[in-house]
This record gives C-alpha cells, structure tokens and sequence, in this order.
C-alpha cells in the first residue's frame, strides 16, 4: 500500500496559528471571520465549539460575536502585538535619525558664532534621538515617552516659527515644506502612541 504524501499528512499552516490562539485572539477572528478565507473561518468554528466557547454556529449570532463597523480613526488600528511591534520600532528609528538634523544644525550655529544657541540646539538633537531610541528598545514604553515627544516637537515647531518671524528671506515654498514636515512628524509620534504597545 503506497504511503500518503508528506504534504497530505501536514497540518494546514492557519490550523497551527488558529490552534495556538488564545481565547480572546479567536473571539477576534469569529468576529471578522467574514474577512478570512472560507475554510479557515470554519476551522475557527470549529476550534471555538471544542474549547466550548460556543455550541453551535447559531452563537455567532450573539452581540459578542457580531462585527461592529470601524469606527473612523486618523490612524491605522493595529490588532496584533507582532505588527504593532515592527511599525513601533520603524517609526521610532526614523525618529531616531531625524535627530541628526539639530545636531548638525547646532554644530553649524556654534562654528558660526552663534554658540549658545548652537549648543542648546546640538543639546535637544541628542534629547530627541535619545528619547527615540529608548522608544525603539523598550517592548511597552508607555506614554510618557510620547508625551515628551510630543512637547519637543512643539517646542521645535516655536523655534522655527521664531526664525520666519525675524527672516527676510522666507518664501511660501520654505513654509509649505516646513508645515508638511512639521505635519508627518506630529503624525508619527500621535501613530505611534496609539499603538497597543503604548496603551
């Protein structure tokens, strides 16, 4: 008698994944099932019936078990942790480099003269990058850290509205550019607090 092939003795991959789910990580997928191919939403059926979470397919009728619309967000809604953890350590490390730019702009200032400026300014460049990268290494910052971001950005935001103030040589491109700029950095740091790490 021929054995059967190896491919058919293998468990379908999403089986394994949807086995090892918690409770609550199932409740999420009966409860988007409509998004999932066929056979794996019956598979989590079927996996929520033996844990006994329900009965029969009749329970998925409950309030519980029923989509609810997304309700309209300015940011993405990351449900799983491993995502949540790759976009927290992205952004975070765009941060990161960002804060190059007020270093060197202080070193810049401070060889030209202006040297307590340049030195306050070289000083916030190493506090953001800092800040960032103590974002990008913990698992659950918590948000402090995106507070502090937050007030730095602002606080960069009145320097650089303070130097168009006193500049004659500002063009509508250069604020344009500033604003969208200023923009995705606000953006970034509100994104990454609403993340679940940070919940």
């Amino acid at each position: 008698m021929m054995e059967k092939s190896n491919d058919e003795n293998q468990v379908p991959g999403f089986k394994k994944i949807i086995a090892g789910y918690s409770d609550e990580e199932l409740r999420k997928v009966l409860k988007k099932r409509k998004l999932y191919q066929k056979e794996a939403a019956d598979f989590a059926i079927h996996e929520a019936i033996r844990r006994r979470m329900i009965f029969s397919e009749q329970d998925l009728f409950a309030k519980e078990y029923k989509d609810e619309p997304d309700k309209f967000s300015i940011f993405p809604i990351i449900e799983s942790e491993k995502t949540s953890t790759k976009f927290k350590r992205s952004i975070s490390r765009s941060l990161l480099i960002l804060g190059t730019l007020p270093v060197v702009w202080g070193v810049i200032k401070i060889f030209g003269g202006y040297r307590i400026e340049g030195i306050l300014i070289f000083v916030f460049g190493i506090a953001w990058s800092f800040t960032a990268f103590q974002v990008m290494r913990i698992a659950n910052p918590g948000l402090k850290l995106i507070y502090l971001m937050f007030a730095m950005a602002v606080f960069a935001a009145g320097y650089i509205i303070r130097n168009f103030a006193v500049s004659n040589s500002i063009t509508r491109i250069d604020i344009l550019i500033t604003v969208i700029g200023l923009g995705f950095v606000l953006y970034a740091i509100g994104f990454l607090g609403s993340l679940r790490n940070f919940k």
